[in-house]
């Protein structure tokens, strides 16, 4: 042990600091015991302060030694565990008793087993780390963070080799550094009767119509038969009976490039004979260039008629479905640029579609056209869809002050046949209709079974959340009697002032078929209208659509409940009659925009009717009708652009515009604002994988825009997320996002200047199956490392304890330990010197302390000397030599004990002497007062 001083010349500073104290405490006006101790309280303080800037540390050379075993726990040697832990039990036999012993399990993560210890005992690995990957720097990592610095360091990694996560060979300067007794046991992998897809390798720069080849490895350990299937998207492409030899197998299909965008393969095996399926799995894609491609939807025939005559004179290629025709999936709709609905109703759009559309516009970057149409918009259920979420106008009017007030009563069958999810979604659809109105308006519900009762009365919409806690109360009840209950619902609406009256029923039995004209034609005259909604096929739709007619309302039926809420709130809507504006006007620009390049200059062509909406905050309407209501509205919805044109393009209101000469024009311009998704030459995106870890670079050459980048991400599992990228290097952004599922990743990364896209750039990411899973993997990592810091690779348990390490040499800086220590002096310092103690009284109590000491001192020695006399006494010495010896000695203390006690009694007479002299004021002479005594 040895004491290091970085700075000695410091020390220099202790005689000086000491006298500068001493001089300066010269002055101090206190008593010299104050004095003396203030003077080493600072004293104290100086020198441990000046010891302190020394950096003074205590040095010690290391004898103990510590070795950690890391225990490779991964899918690929999970089966050879027993294998690990005998090892390990073996080698702990061999170690030396102040051998410090520690063991961490790991695979993608690492896990301490058994932390360090001298009586170290083991039974085994108890650990279960996630073992889909192999990670060693992980497990190197944990290593350090367990083994005592100053102390020798054994690190012993028991694996197969098989590295797949991380980078070892990143902490071989570390482990040299640190001077680690490095070893590897490697431990056999066994594999039976196994089979797996190794993977799909595709080129990777196709063009539309392009035949290429796609090839399938596979790898067996066995001769067998088998069968593959090919997939490109969710179409089957191949299957195929096959012989598989023992080995690698590549088998080569050849397809074509019909389509552009993303394309993804999956390829598929079952073998006879296979033990792990987790690798008869693999996925790989390709991105196909191609043209421009549109989507046109339609569900009446002649609807899309002029929008296709435009695309083809405009040569942009085009696929024209009706609406129960369309894609289902992510991957098929973002084949296409840009999706046109004309005059479609969201009831005969189905809820995948809906869904999937969104993600199309928001994360893909596809763009959305709706043209209007007397089915479309607020009348064609487009509130609270995601129509509404992608479109730039809200369905519903806002702002107007000159909106007739409507009082509709929803009359909903509650039967027994209405019970679970078909009365649950009428409750749903009557609480969504309450958003359709406004609070002006009026809304009652009554419910029927053989009887009608009133869950809400006709009242003004002054509370939703009450009224919609009202409706929730409905529960199934008996038989069906309809007329009562309309006659009920209509008796009700006889008293309401409002300008429009309007009866929704909603069943799905039968009852009455007689009865209803009287009441229908007395409701006719009193402006009160009627619409049915029919669930499935036990309902009387013949009556119901009857009903309906003549009401002067519209009839709906329905096979699914689920349409039931969708369907109320189109017919809140419809009901109102101030979304349908049939009057000629000429559209007014309201804000100037490229798509009225080379359009507008010499006026437009009026426009015969529309549907009304209301534009979004952050939205650009482009025409506007008399009426102040958007036209052409149009906005950026996520990375995707969206246009609400809110006339037709049949002829019905646009026929000026279908013979006007810029009319192709016009609509080419609007195709193109949304086919245009930001995508720039300048910006470039590479995505790598590490394990199951996304490495994303997004590369700009635009190096002085304040930007912030971003990636969207769309998971094999279609789950969106969003990764934040943050600037490594001048034009360089970079991040990183966890993979959870195989298969393949598209990403859109995304530059913004505040609000404005300025680029984006795609890519896509294959995550395949974990290569734990692989067939015969020798990877020679490991070898390098050992070599690289002069490692070893053992065999037998002795092995581990064999050789010999380098020297540690402990150190301990002393600096914080003098730092603390003169703030404890200061401490006390500080409050000697503000609480004043009586250092004086203790110093008079230690003298009285003292004296009483030596007084009961005294006495016991003169009772330890009678005691000594008594025993000499009784005892029978028969030495006579010793026995005058021992009187001499009791002749001696007697005397001495007499002179004593003279001694005592000559003291007291003085003392009474000095008192009597006080009394007789000195009439009395002490001498002679002693002498009468010595007579006496």
């Amino acid at each position: 042990m040895s004491f290091e001083i970085q700075r000695w010349w410091v020390l220099i500073l202790i005689p000086l600091s000491l006298i500068f104290i001493y001089y300066i405490s010269r002055k101090l006006r206190v008593d010299k015991l104050r004095k003396r101790i203030m003077l080493f309280f600072r004293c104290t303080i100086a020198i441990l302060l000046i010891l302190a800037l020394s950096n003074m540390a205590i040095k010690w050379t290391s004898k103990e030694i510590t070795t950690i075993f890391l225990a490779d726990l991964s899918d690929s040697v999970k089966t050879e565990k027993n294998q690990i832990d005998e090892f390990i039990k073996d080698s702990i036999k061999y170690k030396n008793k102040n051998d410090y012993i520690g063991v961490t399990a790991f695979g993608e993560e690492a896990i301490v087993d058994s932390f360090i210890s001298k009586n170290f005992s083991f039974s085994g690995v108890q650990s279960t780390p996630k073992g889909i990957y192999t990670n060693f720097e992980t497990a190197i990592h944990s290593a350090f963070s367990i083994i005592p610095e100053y102390t020798k360091k054994r690190i012993v990694l028991i694996t197969d080799g098989e590295e797949n996560s991380g980078n070892i060979l990143s902490m071989a300067a570390l482990l040299k550094e640190k001077g680690i007794d490095f070893k590897v046991k490697k431990v056999e992998k066994i594999t039976g009767e196994e089979v797996s897809v190794e993977g799909i390798d595709l080129p990777q720069n196709l063009s539309i119509g392009g035949e290429f080849n796609v090839v399938v490895t596979i790898n067996s350990t066995i001769n067998t038969d088998a069968e593959i299937n090919l997939f490109s998207g969710e179409e089957s492409k191949l299957r195929e009976k096959v012989k598989l030899n023992k080995g690698e197998n590549k088998f080569v299909f050849k397809d074509i490039a019909i389509e552009g965008g993303f394309i993804n393969y999956k390829v598929t095996i079952n073998a006879v004979n296979d033990t792990n399926v987790k690798n008869n799995e693999a996925t790989a894609f390709t991105d196909i260039k191609d043209r421009p491609r549109i989507l046109v939807v339609q569900d009446n025939e002649g609807e899309a008629n002029e929008i296709i005559k435009i695309l083809q004179a405009s040569g942009i290629e085009y696929d024209l479905l009706r609406s129960s025709s369309l894609p289902t999936t992510l991957e098929n709709l973002s084949k296409y640029k840009s999706v046109i609905t004309c005059n479609v109703s969201a009831e005969n759009l189905s809820d995948k579609f809906l869904n999937i559309l969104e993600s199309y516009v928001k994360d893909i970057g596809g763009g959305f056209v709706a043209v209007g149409g007397d089915n479309s918009f607020a009348l064609g259920g487009y509130f609270e869809t995601p129509l509404e979420t992608i479109l730039p106008v809200y369905m519903d009017l806002r702002g107007r002050k000159e909106i007739p007030s409507m009082a509709l009563n929803l009359v909903i069958d509650k039967s027994g046949s209405m019970s679970g999810a078909k009365l649950a979604l009428a409750k749903e659809a009557a609480t969504r209709t309450l958003d359709a109105l406004r609070e002006q308006d009026e809304i009652g519900v009554l419910t029927f079974d053989d009887s009608q009762f009133w869950v809400v009365e006709r009242q003004q919409i002054k509370n939703k959340e009450a009224i919609a806690e009202d409706i929730g109360t409905i529960r199934e009840g008996g038989g069906t009697s309809i007329l009562p209950a309309i006659e009920e619902a209509y008796e009700s609406l006889k008293e309401s002032n409002a300008k429009i009256k309007h009866i929704i029923l909603l069943t799905d039995g039968q009852a009455e078929r007689t009865g209803y004209e009287e009441l229908i034609e007395e409701m006719n005259k009193d402006g009160i209208t009627i619409s049915t909604v029919a669930i499935g096929n036990g309902s009387d739709t013949v009556l119901l659509e009857n009903i309906a007619k003549k009401g002067n309302g519209r009839y709906y039926y329905s096979d699914e409940a689920t349409n039931v809420p969708r369907i109320f709130a189109k017919e809140a809507f419809m009901a109102s009659r101030t979304y349908l504006n049939n009057e000629e006007f000429t559209p007014v620009i309201e804000n100037y925009s490229s798509i009225l390049s080379g359009v507008a200059d010499n006026g437009l062509p009026n426009l015969l009717g529309y549907i009304g909406s209301s534009p979004k905050d952050t939205a650009q309407v482009v025409l506007k009708s008399s009426e102040e209501d958007p036209i052409l509205t149009m906005w950026r919805y996520g990375l995707g652009k969206t246009i609400a044109w809110n006339s037709d393009m049949s002829g019905k209101w646009s026929s000026n515009y279908i013979s006007w000469e810029n009319n192709m024009k016009l609509w080419q311009n609007i195709i193109n604002w949304t086919i245009d998704n930001y995508e720039s030459s300048d910006s470039n995106m590479e995505v790598n994988l590490d394990g199951s870890k996304a490495k994303i670079k997004f590369t700009t050459k635009d190096l002085e825009s304040v930007v912030d980048t971003e990636v969207e991400v769309l998971t094999p599992s279609m789950e969106k997320k969003t990764v934040k990228l943050y600037p490594s290097s001048p034009g360089e952004y970079s991040g990183e996002m966890d993979l959870n599922d195989t298969g393949v990743y598209i990403l859109k990364g995304i530059q913004k200047n505040g609000n404005e896209i300025l680029s984006t750039a795609k890519a896509g990411v294959n995550l395949p199956y974990s290569p734990e899973y692989n067939i015969g993997n020798t990877s020679a990592v490991l070898d390098d490392l050992v070599k690289a810091i002069d490692g070893k690779f053992i065999e037998e348990p002795q092995e581990v304890f064999q050789g010999n390490l380098d020297k540690v040499q402990g150190k301990k800086d002393l600096t914080n330990i003098f730092l603390i220590i003169a703030l404890i002096f200061f401490i006390l310092d500080i409050a000697f010197r503000r609480l004043n103690p009586p250092v004086e009284k203790f110093q008079q109590k230690l003298k009285n302390l003292a004296k009483n000491k030596n007084k009961s001192g005294s006495k016991e020695k003169i009772i330890v000397n009678k005691s000594f006399t008594d025993e000499l006494k009784n005892k029978n010495i028969k030495d006579k030599r010793k026995s005058k010896e021992v009187e001499k000695v009791v002749e001696e203390m007697e005397i001495s004990k007499l002179s004593e006690k003279k001694l005592v009694e000559k003291k007291e007479m003085k003392e009474k002497i000095k008192e009597t002299k006080k009394e007789s004021n000195g009439l009395l002479n002490t001498d002679a007062l002693l002498n009468n005594k010595k007579k006496k």
